[in-house]
């Protein structure tokens, strides 16, 4: 079929590609990052060609293609579930393209009496309903979690590597997580959990591993964000300039907003502007209606038209804000990129915070991470939800409810789909129609899915909705005008998360540096290793001689186009791309940045995993908390829900984290609660 490209595939030979290490087949046989792969196919066409064999109803995977579009996924239980699979990303596209449409009627019972409440999807705001319902109803409660992929977890999964004795894990999303030392305290806009941390027996604070192997003073970020914008001052924080053809090693300058951007080819107006915009800028104006001010522009025009900046300092900003909250600057509400995310330009005069945001002193990383109490765990936010998962379904995780244990206790996916729980959890399990029952006694909701390619029907008092709009507007059969008009205001930005398993990272060592970030780039814009935390005892090293996970979060931007025609491009883009030419990409990035200091990527990775995220976040755009106008937000319309349907999503919030997305479940569950 012509897919092979023996340029690139030369290439990859070339950055260490072939090494088996770094090949490792993590996937049951099947080749990986060879001839064969995407070749630039869409997914509707790759499953035109499924469809070529036996009529069935629904299409089956080939396993093939899906092993060239996920590439190698780890170890461990999430080696199958590397972000939206080819699997999962296939079975949406059919419900995107009504393939389903009536086929539904034709659904078999799943058995069993009807249910008080299924939930859709098994990200954080369902074990927040989960969480809550059995708090509230016990063993009396009769519920059923659907969800897609074949584990647990949304965004908040990992994964993992075993590289030269030692495992290692990665964030496969969501990653950073400010855990309570009291009640009441909120961050972000967020409730920190203490009520329900404190339930479910979870540690509060954990301590950092030791460094070893070196004399440098290096530090690292706890996280994957905090060294872009809360704590950005720091020796060890790296920027990179542009690499050319006549410069192919571009300079690093270390903390740049101490030491300035000189030399990295901004000029010197933005170089001003940069520092304006991160030290500088103040509001002159009541704090009375700030809130409405902010949400009536987006965030460039708050740079640009407000404090009069130059567009190069949102262009700067642009990734950052792709990276945690959706797109960029252009498209973002200017309230949720200066009040959920913290990034400069909503500082009033006077406010005693302002003086605090803009004195160096206090933006210091490792102590701007302790002193929110800031933890990243080794596989990212999958550590809390996990616990939460083992407070709720105690035999779900081999082991003990300890630290340790629930960090890599295996799953007992025998354990999940039993009626010895309240609720159920079924996995590989693809919701594909959701409707009230007409002129029913009793009111009811029935829910279709798929699994194994069969389709089946489930009945049910209530129905909580933990997936997103893209979701929910394809599978709603019967929402109201304004429940249809709120889900399709949402427009989304993808992301990939790319876990890069290093054998060592001397080369960084040797640059005096943990985190860099870095322009016009062939793969993302920032990359870091994370400060290993202590975790019950399992301690990885934090050595450059030994092994540790870096990771690359890249958005996929065009700061030109609206947030609907950047989204949809944008998926296309990440869609159709082969793993290899991802892989290829990453390998060049690294030797652009870490060659000078012995970076051989033959030697020094062991392997890469990407999670592709085509719907990450939902954008918060101008209007998004206060309308043009007035009247009710649609995250609010969607928070009331229609008749016995709830909504969850932490998109509802503007910024989708585990904590918002596990108060919102909470809130649909209380929903449920008064009608069950």
């Amino acid at each position: 079929m012509g897919w092979k490209n023996s340029t690139v595939d030369k290439e990859l030979a070339e950055l260490g590609a072939s090494s088996s290490i770094t090949r490792r087949d993590f996937l049951g046989g099947l080749a990986v990052g060879g001839a064969g792969l995407l070749g630039g196919l869409s997914p509707r066409e790759l499953l035109a060609a499924e469809k070529s064999g036996p009529d069935v109803s629904v299409p089956p995977i080939d396993k093939h293609q899906a092993a060239r579009f996920n590439g190698p996924g780890g170890v461990g239980d999430y080696r199958n579930s590397n972000g939206n699979t080819w699997e999962v990303l296939s079975r949406a596209h059919l419900i995107r393209d009504g393939h389903y449409g009536d086929l539904s009627s034709t659904a078999y019972l799943d058995g069993g009496d009807d249910y008080d409440v299924i939930m859709i999807g098994g990200g954080p705001s369902t074990i927040g309903a989960s969480y809550r319902l059995i708090k509230e109803k016990g063993d009396s409660l009769k519920g059923l979690i659907l969800e897609n992929h074949q584990v647990l977890g949304g965004k908040a999964r990992q994964n993992e590597f075993e590289v030269d004795g030692h495992t290692i894990f990665g964030p496969q999303g969501a990653n950073l997580v400010i855990l309570p030392t009291e009640p009441g305290q909120v961050a972000l806009g967020e409730d920190l959990l203490y009520e329900e941390f404190t339930d479910i027996g979870m540690p509060l604070h954990f301590d950092p591993v030791a460094l070893t192997g070196t004399d440098k003073p290096l530090e690292a970020d706890v996280s994957n964000y905090m060294y872009m914008w809360l704590g950005p001052v720091s020796d060890s924080i790296g920027y990179f300039g542009k690499a050319t053809k006549a410069n192919p090693e571009p300079k690093l300058v270390k903390n740049p907003w101490i030491n300035g951007f000189g030399g990295l080819g901004f000029s010197a107006e933005v170089e001003q502007d940069l520092m304006k915009w991160q030290w500088g800028l103040t509001l002159d104006r009541p704090a009375e209606g700030l809130d409405q001010w902010l949400d009536s522009m987006s965030y460039e025009q708050l740079l640009v038209d407000v404090h009069g900046l130059s567009p190069e300092v949102a262009r700067f900003a642009d990734p950052m804000l792709a990276t945690g909250i959706g797109l960029g600057s252009s498209t973002c509400s200017a309230l949720a990129a200066t009040y959920n995310m913290e990034m400069p330009g909503a500082r009033l005069v006077g406010d005693p915070h302002t003086a605090i945001m803009n004195d160096p002193k206090n933006r210091g990383l490792v102590d701007t991470w302790k002193g929110f109490n800031v933890h990243c765990f080794p596989g990212g936010n999958s550590f809390p939800y996990r616990y939460f998962l083992k407070y709720i379904w105690p035999d779900c995780l081999k082991g003990a409810k300890t630290p340790r244990d629930v960090l890599d206790g295996d799953i007992r996916f025998d354990q999940l789909d039993t009626d010895k729980h309240p609720i159920r959890i079924r996995l590989g399990a693809t919701v594909v129609d959701v409707r009230h029952v007409p002129g029913s006694a009793q009111k009811k909701v029935r829910v279709v899915y798929e699994k194994g390619g069969q389709l089946y029907a489930a009945y049910t008092k209530s129905v909580i909705l933990g997936s997103a709009s893209w979701v929910n507007r394809n599978i709603l059969g019967d929402a109201p005008a304004d429940i249809r008009s709120a889900m399709d205001s949402f427009e989304y930005g993808p992301v990939v998360v790319a876990n890069v398993a290093l054998t060592n990272w001397r080369f960084m060592e040797k640059l005096g540096v943990t985190s860099v970030m870095y322009q016009g780039g062939e793969f993302g814009f920032m990359c870091n290793i994370r400060q290993p935390l202590d975790v019950g005892g399992y301690r990885p090293p934090f050595d450059p001689d030994k092994p540790i996970v870096m990771t690359f979060y890249a958005p996929l931007i065009e700061p030109s186009l609206s947030a609907k025609q950047q989204g949809s491009s944008k998926r296309w883009e990440l869609f159709s791309t082969p793993y290899r030419d991802i892989e290829l990409k990453i390998r060049r990035q690294m030797v652009a940045m870490f060659g000078r200091t012995g970076f051989d990527p033959s030697r020094d990775i062991a392997g890469i995993t990407l999670n592709r995220w085509g719907h990450a976040f939902a954008v918060p755009g101008p209007g998004f908390f206060h309308p043009a106008g007035g009247g009710t937000s649609n995250s609010d319309t969607l928070r009331q829900g229609y008749d016995r349907i709830f909504f969850a999503n932490g998109e509802l919030r503007g910024l989708q984290g585990t904590l918002g997305a596990h108060s919102e479940g909470q809130r649909a569950a209380r929903q449920v609660l008064e009608i069950i």
